[in-house]
């Protein structure tokens, strides 16, 4: 029988942002600081990549974390927190161009790629690296599932497909499976990043453009932001990137979009290949990222316990999300690595 396990831990709501905040200082980061171990992960062409991982003393399993544009670990220190009391460990990869990673043009703030494959090809490296650690820290394999976030969750979808892994379980939260253009019809977009990231190879290839009406780190207030209505997880994650401003990154560029429009596309094409039961986890208020790509790559997939979850209301960061919103998130990722599926 599947263990019944409740989220409910002895919390403030966000909804108190003074009472919370002093929770996530006094209890969640000193957690982090005491637990967590940075390591070096070596890449082709002189990429250094950065990841981070958390190990409990009689770990029941291990997550592995694919972060979204932007991100880095930083971002996920109360979701660590949580996940360790439950006795995950917990491993987190800042993907290349961000987070603690290597950057890849001269400008730091640039969200630069050139082969979004890349990421995937990392996040395949960093799962082998993950692996390896565990084996001289527990006695038997751990199960493991995969959590992702955003562009993560592309980059995890491809992972899935294309490369021999042990995971058992994938929840993909606001994956981007294809991103809102606005009034702009999506084969225009297309068109344009790819003109401009086009142009920008032939002009000046070293030095990266960013696409139009972007640039670098902004601070965006809370009142005027897409991502979150929890003011007290908003602040604490920006004010996690003003004492970290290494981590600070800015708009992508022509080249990331162009990259990242097509890889959209392709994991849609190859959801088929994934074998391992996935549950979507899909934000009714996204301003960012396609929901009814989501609904296509869910279609797509081939393991029949696979499904789409969706939270109504919840904009595109649900593990930064209110408690509203975040709880029933943070929920279902539970009950799916537990195996609610069978």
């Amino acid at each position: 029988m599947t263990e019944t396990l409740q989220f409910s831990f002895d919390k403030p709501s966000d909804a108190n942002t003074v009472a919370w905040q002093a929770f996530f200082n006094d209890i969640v980061m000193p957690y982090w600081q005491e637990h967590v171990q940075m390591f070096d992960l070596q890449r082709p062409h002189n990429v250094t990549l950065r990841y981070f991982l958390i190990q409990p003393d009689r770990a029941k399993g291990i997550v592995l974390l694919s972060p979204g544009r932007i991100e880095g670990a930083i971002k996920y220190p109360e979701l660590v927190w949580e996940l360790g009391q439950l006795g995950y460990a917990v491993a987190i990869l800042d993907h290349r161009g961000q987070g603690f990673s290597d950057r890849l043009g001269p400008n730091r703030h640039n969200g630069h790629v050139e082969h979004f494959d890349d990421f995937v090809d990392d996040f395949a490296a960093f799962a082998r690296a993950v692996e390896a650690v565990m084996h001289t820290k527990y006695p038997a394999d751990l199960p493991v599932h995969v959590l992702a976030h955003s562009m993560g969750g592309a980059i995890a979808a491809l992972y899935l497909a294309r490369y021999p892994h042990k995971v058992k379980s994938a929840v993909l939260c606001s994956p981007m499976f294809g991103i809102q253009t606005g009034r702009i019809p999506h084969w225009a977009a297309v068109a344009f990043a790819h003109s401009g990231a086009f142009l920008n190879r032939l002009l000046t290839p070293r030095r990266p453009w960013y696409i139009f009406g972007t640039g670098d780190y902004v601070e965006v207030p809370f009142a005027h932001n897409e991502l979150s209505h929890s003011a007290a997880r908003y602040q604490m994650f920006r004010q996690l990137y003003q004492q970290h401003p290494e981590a600070q990154l800015g708009g992508p560029s022509f080249r990331w979009v162009a990259q990242a429009l097509s890889a959209s596309r392709r994991a849609i094409g190859e959801a088929g290949d994934i074998h391992i039961p996935v549950l979507v986890v899909q934000a009714g208020g996204d301003q960012v990222v396609d929901p009814q790509r989501q609904c296509e790559f869910v279609c797509a997939l081939s393991h029949p316990k696979s499904r789409l979850q969706k939270v109504a209301g919840a904009r595109h960061e649900l593990l930064i999300e209110s408690d509203d919103y975040r709880q029933p998130t943070v929920e279902a990722f539970l009950r799916w690595i537990q195996g609610e599926y069978r």
